[in-house]
């Protein structure tokens, strides 16, 4: 049996031939930090001392995946509120942007000057 070195001494060696759990392995890409009470620690832990997953990430990894799917429909219920808060959201947006437009006669002063430049830089342009 190799030597182990003082970070390793007390951990079980596991071999590094993948999620044991039968759905088999998924990309997983993003972290997520996140701090569980003892209780649930121990669950996770039970997992892998069961050989069902090689770590704590991945009997985490399927835990969420297993909460997420339990919830589908609230989640479902949710995007659709989501949507129509973002709807309600952008009509606000343009409510509050149509009533702060400036007067028309303003609006008129504001694209006259805008022609004229436009004009004076066409005009210094033919020159060039």
């Amino acid at each position: 049996m190799p030597e182990l070195n003082p970070k390793q001494q007390g951990r079980r060696q596991r071999g590094r031939r993948g999620p044991r759990h039968p759905r088999g392995p998924r990309r997983r890409n993003n972290v997520v930090m996140v701090r569980v009470d003892e209780e649930n620690l121990s669950r996770i832990d039970e997992l892998v001392e069961s050989g069902q997953f090689n770590s704590r990430s991945e009997a985490t990894a399927f835990l969420i995946d297993e909460g997420i799917k339990s919830k589908q429909q609230m989640f479902s219920k949710m995007a659709e509120k989501i949507s129509q808060i973002q709807g309600l959201r952008a009509e606000l947006e343009a409510m509050i942007a149509e009533d702060t437009e400036p007067p028309e006669p303003v609006k008129q002063k504001i694209d006259e000057i805008k022609q004229k430049t436009d004009e004076t830089r066409d005009n210094g342009e033919e020159s060039q």
